[in-house]
């Protein structure tokens, strides 16, 4: 019931933000009462730092995928780019901005998933390219991994690439290419255009 709660409260807070959900909005969806959703959750801060922390663990279990699924490192990231992409699609900007102007705790927790988790998979990414012969060997993790969290978090950024003026996966794949290209050895390249390369991939 736990998890049932957490899903459809997050299932609302990424289409219509916190603000406007009631916890008798999200105990309605569920077809229960307030009273079952209080049983599990003290008051709506404990419901929306859990469902932060439900929702970064989802996140990081794809990730895991794509980085044990990926064929290479180049495989690996244009995967977690795909997934990275729609899961961006499926928030609703209000949901982050709301996050951080009303909800610290929980905008910390993404701020630590991001300089930690994120992060470490990114270096891991660029070790396995290194180790691979797919990326460069001259270049620095440490620095590299940190311009590709700023490079990600640009991105999705609505105030640098305003969704008027950009379209979110033209964006994505333009930066991440550009990033790929960067760093790739020419085998890193040809493997890069063997996969049809980032501008021909759609989200999933």
């Amino acid at each position: 019931m736990r998890e049932r709660i957490l899903d459809t409260a997050l299932r609302l807070f990424r289409t219509f933000g916190i603000k406007s959900i009631t916890m008798q909005d999200i105990a309605r969806d569920c077809g229960i009462s307030k009273k079952t959703v209080y049983e599990h959750f003290a008051d709506k801060q404990e419901l929306v730092e859990e469902v932060t922390r439900f929702m970064i663990s989802a996140h990081g279990n794809n990730l895991e995928v794509c980085c044990a699924n990926g064929k290479d490192a180049i495989d690996e990231l244009v995967s977690s780019l795909r997934f990275t992409e729609t899961f961006a699609r499926g928030i609703n900007p209000v949901l982050l901005h709301e996050l951080e102007k009303y909800h610290p705790a929980a905008w910390k927790t993404i701020a630590d998933f991001k300089s930690n988790y994120v992060i470490k998979a990114i270096s891991d990414n660029l070790d396995r390219g290194i180790r691979e012969g797919l990326y460069r060997s001259d270049i620095s993790i440490h620095i590299m991994s940190h311009m590709r969290l700023m490079q990600l978090d640009s991105a999705f950024s609505p105030v640098d690439y305003p969704a008027t003026e950009f379209d979110l996966h033209e964006v994505m794949c333009q930066v991440t290419e550009h990033y790929i290209r960067g760093i790739a050895t020419p085998e890193g390249t040809r493997r890069l255009e063997e996969y049809l390369t980032i501008k021909e991939l759609s989200p999933q």
